[in-house]
């Protein structure tokens, strides 16, 4: 959560299972701190694939969903969605700063 304060990232992977604090309450954090980073796309990524899981990390204020184990083809589908390499008339920057938590 700390890190989001120093930099803005086009994209952040946070994963939902982590010690100390889960990815539902950093993206809640995240989002509530303001700063750099309040509106960035946070995708996460997590093992848990039941029905309301997506559910519950839109709610926790994450953009999208991802579940483990990923696949490659889907995870760039998810970062063009999110960023502008999804985006065929914006204009070429350089590779997307992804914060990862996973």
């Amino acid at each position: 959560v700390n890190i989001t304060d120093a930099r803005q990232y086009d994209l952040i992977l946070m994963d939902c299972n982590m010690p100390v604090m889960d990815g539902w309450q950093a993206t809640e954090r995240i989002r509530q701190r303001g700063g750099l980073n309040a509106r960035t796309p946070i995708i996460a990524v997590t093992a848990n694939a039941m029905k309301g899981d997506k559910e519950k990390c839109i709610a926790a204020g994450m953009d999208d969903y991802i579940s483990k184990p990923v696949e490659r083809r889907r995870l760039y589908e998810i970062i063009a969605k999110w960023t502008s390499a999804g985006d065929p008339a914006a204009p070429a920057a350089p590779a997307p700063a992804i914060a990862s938590t996973a």
